[in-house]
């Protein structure tokens, strides 16, 4: 009988807590107890991260910090094109010395072999070429090396090409195709300086005011601007007098 007793008391236990407990409160502790049985049946597994061999595959991180923020998206930047835009130009300058360089002083060709005057004056042939056509091009390589050996006994150590251009020019241009080629490195420009103001200067000349002026009218505004020094030292009265005289309309009948 006690034993009895005991089991009923054991499993009359719940029943008279359950009896005990609210609504709302015995489905708090029944969704609790279903919760701790589900953790201890399932055992959750850890997720594997997958391995990253290299750093650049992960995306970047964003930046929180306006200085750095600033230097990266601004400051580099400028930096990276102003780098590239030297480099491009001084690119551009080595090749030009690189294939005119023994122009600069034709006075020191004395001591050069004539083959080594002939393989620079053939690479100056092709590049002046059309096409890499030789035969239009604006120089004769073999002329010009027979022109270069004659001149250079002729020349002051240390001439410039200016200089060299002005000797030719004073003695009827006896060697024309070196007159060429010096006249090709003197007319070459070094930077886009000049093509720039002269669009700088269009832009002032014809505003919307002129907007009807036309192509030559244009194009000589611009060179009067441009050439402004060549414009101040220009006698204003013999030319007024040589377009009256063009211009007049008068018709003498005697």
């Amino acid at each position: 009988m006690k034993e009895n007793n005991s089991i009923s008391e054991k499993f009359s236990l719940p029943a008279q807590k359950r009896i005990r407990l609210s609504g709302a409160a015995y489905r708090k502790q029944k969704l609790k107890r279903d919760e701790e049985i589900k953790t201890q049946q399932i055992s959750i597994r850890p997720r594997k991260k997958k391995t990253v061999f290299f750093s650049y595959e992960q995306p970047d991180e964003p930046i929180i910090n306006l200085k750095t923020k600033f230097k990266v998206e601004l400051y580099f930047y400028i930096l990276d094109v102003a780098l590239n835009s030297l480099e491009e130009r001084f690119e551009q300058l080595h090749n030009h010395c690189d294939n005119f360089k023994f122009l600069y002083d034709i006075s020191s060709l004395k001591s050069i072999t004539k083959d080594n005057i002939v393989k620079n004056c053939m690479d100056l042939q092709l590049l002046l070429s059309e096409n890499e056509n030789v035969s239009n091009s604006d120089i004769d390589a073999i002329e010009m090396t027979d022109e270069l050996v004659a001149i250079s006994e002729l020349l002051k150590p240390n001439s410039t090409p200016l200089e060299v251009l002005q000797f030719i020019v004073n003695n009827n241009n006896f060697v024309p195709n070196v007159a060429v080629a010096l006249r090709i490195i003197l007319t070459m420009p070094v930077s886009v300086a000049s093509g720039e103001r002269s669009f700088s200067k269009l832009k002032i000349i014809k505003n919307y005011l002129r907007s009807s002026m036309n192509q030559e009218r244009l194009s000589d505004l611009a060179t009067i601007s441009i050439e402004k020094e060549v414009m101040e030292n220009l006698e204003f009265k013999s030319l007024l007098i040589d377009f009256a005289q063009e211009k007049a309309r008068k018709i003498n009948f005697i």
